[in-house]
């Protein structure tokens, strides 16, 4: 017979439970950071690569100076923000997460209904979770929100009412 009726059996004293990712559960923040360690080598690829093969045709070409500067000065502020608005937003309203986020099993949904969100709620989510994440007095709420709530909604999930949870 098991100790605690049907619960099985209890753990020990000072033993953490840890709760059991079930699909459709709210995904926690550990795996939540992982999948941003698997996004992140992908960031960093697709950002400087460009940026790198747009230096080396330049100086293959031999620009002049002043052409270098403004092509540089255009790439350097066009290409971050395209891929701001392009990478984690169509990877979301597309497929329901980024590359990190399906690997690990999770999926980001509209909170209503449970569907996906559309590009204009994930650029939201995404421009305000990188705020969050980059000014300082808004990290710790932001992540103790993820980390404390019921449902771990950061800021960038209220603010877009998304939710990210379990698939598999």
């Amino acid at each position: 017979m098991m100790s605690g009726g049907d619960l099985g059996p209890l753990p020990v004293v000072g033993e953490r439970v840890r709760p059991r990712a079930v699909p459709g559960a709210p995904a926690g923040v550990m795996r939540r950071c992982v999948a941003v360690a698997v996004d992140l080598p992908v960031a960093v690829v697709v950002l400087l690569g460009p940026l790198l093969g747009l230096d080396r045709m330049l100086e293959a070409f031999a620009v002049p100076d002043d052409a270098v500067r403004t092509v540089w000065r255009v790439a350097v502020g066009v290409w971050p923000l395209a891929f701001v608005l392009g990478y984690s937003p169509v990877c979301v309203s597309r497929w329901g997460g980024t590359l990190g986020k399906r690997v690990l099993g999770m999926e980001v949904v509209r909170v209503r209904d449970g569907g996906r969100l559309g590009y204009g709620p994930a650029v939201l989510r995404h421009v305000t979770n990188l705020v969050a994440n980059l000014v300082p007095v808004f990290l710790v709420p932001h992540v103790s929100a993820m980390t404390l709530s019921p449902k771990r909604q950061g800021f960038h999930d209220r603010a877009a009412g998304s939710a990210v949870i379990h698939r598999r």
